[in-house]
Formats: C-alpha cells, structure tokens, sequence
C-alpha cells in the first residue's frame, strides 16, 4: 500500500510568520515584504523542483496576471489584526513511484481542487529530498557532504507544500487582485460558527480533504497499476498495527547523526512490533488457506460419497449374490460327495487298465526309438560319402576369404573412426558449453550492480520484495571480488573477457561460495539468514536486558535527564554490553559470519559509546540542578575507566570525540564558576 501523508497548520502573525517569507522559502525564490521592509531571499535554496501559482476555474477566465509577490503582499495588506491567519499550508507525501512529470501534474490536480472547493488560490511548490555526498574526513567542510555521524534523509520523500489564501480572492474594476475584507473562507470558521452554519467541524473537514487527496491520488495510481492509497486509520482498516510518534525536527537530526533518541527507540519498537504483528498475520493467513483448502478437499470427498455408497451397495448385492452361489454350489458338491467312494472303486479299475497300457506304449516306443537311431546313423554314412564325392578341390587364385577378412576389417575402422568422431564431437560440446557458462558468471559479475539486477541503492528496500536480486550485503561482497581482480580496461567487452579468461577449476574451486550467491542469489541470502539466527536471538536478549538495566537505575540517578540521561545511562551499561559481545565473538560453537557480525556490532557500539561521551558532555552542565550533580559523577566516573579498558582499541577519530567533549565540558564549568564583573564597587 502507498503511503498516505497529508497535514495542514496555519501561517499566523501570532506565530511571528510572515505569508511572504514561507512562500519565498518554499519556492526557493527572492521576494520583497512590503509589510514589514524585508527582502526574503532563498534562491540558493536545493530541493525545489517547481512552483506554480494555481487559480479557482472562476477566475480563469479573468484577464489577470497574479505573480507570487504580488499574491502574498495582497493577502497580508487585507488582515489588519496582529494575530491574524494570514496564509494556510497543506503538505502532501507524493507518491515516489510515479514519474517526476506526473507527480507534478497531480499535485496541481489536487492544487485546483482544493481551489474549486473553498475559493481561494494556491501556491504549490514541489521539494525533492535533498542528498548530500558520504562524510569525507580529509574533504573540506561543505554543505554539499554529510556530517560525521548524519545520515541522509528518505530518498523516496517527494513532498509538495500548497500554501492557500484564508480568504476569497476578488477582481477589481481596475484588474488588481483583492480579497474579501469581511469574510474568511468557511474552512478557517471556528467549530462554534460553523455549528451554527449546519457545517461539519474543522476535524470532519479535514477528514473530507484528506479523502480528496487519496482519491485524486489513487486515479493515477490505478492507470500504472501501483499499490492505491487508504486514507482510513489502521483501526477502521482492521490491521493490527501502531502507528509511529512523530520524531520531529530535533530528534530526526540527531537520529541522522547516528545518535539514538527515545522517540526513534520507540518507534524502532512499534517498528518491530508492527513487523512480528504482519508476520504472525501472514502466518495465520497461510495456515487458514492450508484449513480452506483442507475444506475443499473434504467438501470434493463428500460430494463423491452418495456415489461411493451407491457403489458400495452394488459391490453388497454382488457379494450377496457371490455367497448364494458358493452356498449352491457347496450343496451340489456335498450330494457329489455322497456317491464319492463307489467312484473312487471305479477310478482305481480304470486306472489299473490304464498302467498296463501304458506300460505297452513304453515298450513300443522304445522299439520304434531303436529302428529310427539305426535309420539315422545310415543315412548320415550315405551323406558324408556323397559330400565328399561332390566337394571341389581347392584352388590358389579362389581369395575369397582374404576379401571377407579386409571387410571385416574396414568394418572394424569404420566403427573406430565414428567413435573417434563422436567422443571428440562431445569434448567440443562440453568445451563450448564450458566457455559459455564461464562468459555468463563474468558477465554476471559485472552487472551485479545495474538497477535490474540488486536494490536500488539508499531505497532501503526489502529483499523480500525482489526475491531474485541481489541485496546490500551480497553486492558488496561482489564489488569487493571485482575490485580483487584489478581489471585495467575501461571498456566492458574487454574486461568480459579478462573476466573469463581467469576462470578455471582453480578459480571454482577456490570461489565456490562466490558462484554460489551469483547464481542463486535468494538461495544463498536464505543460507546466510540461516546462520545468522543465533546473532539475532542474541542480540534481541542483550539489547532488552541493556534497556531494563538503563530503567533500573534511573532513580539511583535522580531522574531521567532527557537526551543527556539516556546517553549517560547507555554509556554505564555498555561495559557489561561489550563484554557480552566478547564472549559471544569468541564462541567457537557460532558461524563466522554471525561472529563477524558481531564483531561490526561491538566497532558500531564502542564508536556510539565515544560520541555519547561527546554529546553528553556538552550538555550535562544544562540539566536541573536535581539531576545535574549524580550525572556529571556518572560521567567522570566512567570516562576513564573507559579510556583505560577500550582506549587502545579506539582510533584516534573517537579518542578525539571524547577530549572533544571533556574540553567543552572543563570550559563550561570554569565559565560558570568564573566571577561575574561588576561596573560599580
């Protein structure tokens, strides 16, 4: 399902805002504020694909020109009170699987709606999310790289501010642009006036807006045959799944610095909640599919039973009509056997005959036997002698045999010479076949990385969903294996080839794991999911027992201490934590690839444990008086014994982060126990 993101808030004076300068900021343009004397200048502003100003269908027919500057200095010149709603906004998720010219045109589609429906005009701006370079240590500070620690923001976050008039704009007789001076438009009415107008309240408004957008959207969406939008909540679409808190702007820029805060724990909870909740539904959906077609099956079985009893029944008449035959026939046989022993009398007379005159016969045919063996013997002395007489004497020039002996002979090459040809005909086969299977490993290993072939890189997509490409960790590995091979041609045929020309059965020999992920890539990431179990399961207990420890002792502590008490109580549990990763990287009994795991988890942690050190610092002096003292012992107390155990195992990029903080952290407090100068005695 598409994401469905869209929100309002008003642009007020009471706010300290300025109509002319969110639209300058949001168009990424340089506008003059006639009202306060101000010139907005935000041209250097990245992120603005475009923005249009967009009219209600009632004016388009007006012969006027309306300009953004223009625009916004009017609508502040009509509000006179100085806590007036001057302007409001409403910011909308587009939808990333549309193409940037479509996304365009629907977020001035749902523009003119939202004009058409409450009379006003529209500023609508569309921002891209901005992507700056990985941090570079030795590069120069730029704005164009990130931070150390930050991350970027959501590749897939196209978004389109529409600022709105809160009044109804009209035409003068001279063709300038004005505004109703009596009348805000009913969206901006408080719930009470609207009540009395028989309108819905401000939320069933908002309500009627948010499905104008996800009907608007989904019309595209349906003509490419992408997932649709639902503006319901979880709890009206029946789903069983919590929806994330909201981070904001500070907790989102310390998440992008690699610093952990208690709204993204949380909602890396209702993450992984939501996920063991889809899980278990998937599970069950597919075992109620396994009772469904069990059902099937049963009702098919009990469909065919009126026909296998009738068949039954047929096959018990049969059987009935079986038994009474044999019953029959079991009587016919009794009265036979009544008169059995006269006959047995009458058996034994006629056999007695029947011995003699078979005793005859024997004797008879013996004599017949004789006179047929001497018949025999005189006939073959007759034949022999008339062979002999009618034989030809031999003669030298008759080479008969020599000719039946060289044909046999070319028979026997002929058979040889077909299966010479045959054998080699198959090692050129199999040759062949060998050269192409090698052409096609090289050329997979070369487009591993096109966009066809493994996850769009920065997307943090699921490898579930594209089962048969190749994830993060497998295009590293691949990358990694290119990059051993030292190919020196830019041209990718020749590369191809140098490719396959290195492999041979030592290469497959030594590389057969590497094959393996290549060829069958969902095969292997199961295999090493598979090995990886162990690390999960671990992880999953140590991490909860690291949070249940950090709650036990928030109030040996004095508090909770916000952001800097979160730090310092991660910092406190980490050496029982780093211990467990120890032992769990030196278990013989885990797979290699769950120890090296592991062995990146502990570098991530101690590096997280430095900065927390540095951040920590900087902010512990801040806390309430209550809280400040406990922390800042917690602090001291640990940071060298830290130094001690790890100090030799930190880089000096992390050793720095925690003099960093400690520095900071001195200056603070001579600052705050420096003498305040007074200018009279």
């Amino acid at each position: 399902m598409t994401m469905v993101h869209i929100a309002t808030k008003a642009i007020s004076r009471k706010a300290g805002q300025s109509a002319v300068a969110c639209a300058a900021y949001r168009a990424g343009d340089v506008l003059e504020d006639a009202k306060y004397g101000k010139v907005h200048g935000y041209s250097k502003k990245d992120g603005v694909m475009s923005s249009d100003i967009v009219m209600p269908t009632s004016l388009k027919g007006v012969d006027v020109k309306i300009d953004r500057e223009i625009l916004w200095n009017t609508a502040e010149a009509f509000e006179a009170r100085s806590d007036s709603r001057v302007a409001r906004e409403w910011l909308i998720n587009l939808p990333y699987e549309l193409p940037e010219d479509e996304r365009h045109a629907l977020a001035l589609e749902f523009a003119q709606k939202l004009c058409d429906d409450m009379n006003v005009i529209a500023d609508v701006c569309l921002h891209r999310p901005v992507m700056k370079l990985p941090f570079d240590p030795n590069a120069k500070p730029s704005s164009k790289r990130l931070r150390e620690g930050e991350q970027n923001p959501d590749p897939r976050n196209f978004h389109a501010h529409i600022m709105v008039t809160t009044r109804a704009p009209v035409i003068e007789p001279d063709g300038k642009l004005a505004f109703d001076p009596k009348f805000k438009i009913p969206f901006e009415w408080s719930n009470k006036k609207r009540k009395q107008n028989d309108l819905p309240s401000s939320m069933e408004e908002i309500k009627r807006i948010r499905k104008l957008w996800v009907d608007t959207a989904n019309q595209r969406l349906k003509q490419r045959n992408l997932p649709l939008m639902d503006e319901r909540s979880y709890k009206d679409q029946g789903l069983d799944q919590q929806p994330t808190i909201k981070m904001g702007v500070e907790a989102t820029a310390m998440e992008r610095r690699g610093i952990a805060t208690e709204k993204g724990e949380t909602n890396r909870k209702i993450q992984a909640r939501n996920h063991a909740v889809l899980e278990q539904r998937r599970e069950d959906e597919r075992r109620i599919k396994e009772y469904r077609d069990g059902l099937a099956w049963a009702t098919g079985q009990n469909e065919r039973l009126p026909g296998l009893i009738a068949d039954t029944e047929r096959r018990a008449d049969s059987t009935k009509r079986y038994i009474e035959d044999a019953k029959s026939g079991t009587a016919w046989a009794t009265k036979r056997c009544e008169n059995l022993p006269n006959r047995i009398d009458d058996a034994d007379k006629r056999n007695h005959k029947a011995q003699q005159r078979i005793d005859l016969s024997k004797r008879w045919v013996t004599a017949n036997s004789k006179r047929a063996a001497d018949s025999e013997s005189i006939a073959q002395s007759i034949h022999q002698n008339a062979t002999k007489r009618e034989r030809p004497a031999p003669t030298p020039f008759d080479d008969k045999a020599r000719r039946a002996r060289a044909a046999r002979l070319d028979q026997q090459q002929g058979r040889i010479d077909r299966e010479t040809r045959r054998a080699n005909y198959e090692d050129q086969t199999r040759s062949e076949r060998a050269e192409q299977l090698k052409l096609i490993l090289a050329h997979k290993l070369l487009t591993a990385t096109q966009p066809d072939n493994c996850l769009r890189p920065g997307w943090n997509d699921d490898p579930n969903d594209y089962p048969d490409k190749y994830d993060y960790r497998q295009i590293e590995v691949i990358k990694e294996f290119v990059t051993s091979l030292n190919l020196q041609s830019k041209n990718f045929r020749d590369n191809l080839i140098a490719v396959k020309n290195k492999i041979d059965e030592s290469f497959i020999a030594n590389n057969k794991d590497l094959i393996h992920l290549v060829n069958h890539p969902k095969q292997e990431r199961e295999q090493y999911n598979e090995r990886l179990t162990a690390w999960f399961e671990f992880k999953e207990d140590i991490d909860q027992k690291r949070a249940d420890f950090n709650q036990s002792i928030i109030p040996k502590l004095g508090g909770s201490a916000g952001e800097v008490g979160r730090m310092t109580r991660d910092i406190i549990s980490s050496f029982n934590y780093i211990q467990g990763l120890d032992h769990f990287i030196s278990d013989d009994k885990q797979t290699i690839e769950a120890r090296e795991l592991a062995k990146s988890h502990r570098s991530d942690t101690l590096n997280r444990t430095c900065q927390q050190f540095k951040y920590a610092y900087f902010d512990v002096l801040k806390l309430p008086s209550g809280e400040r003292e406990s922390y800042i012992n917690a602090l001291n107390s640990t940071v060298e014994v830290f130094k001690n155990i790890y100090g030799s195992q930190l880089p000096d990029e992390q050793n720095k982060a925690i003099e960093d903080g400690l520095r900071a952290f001195n200056n603070d407090l001579q600052r705050s126990h420096r003498p305040s100068r007074s200018f009279g005695r």
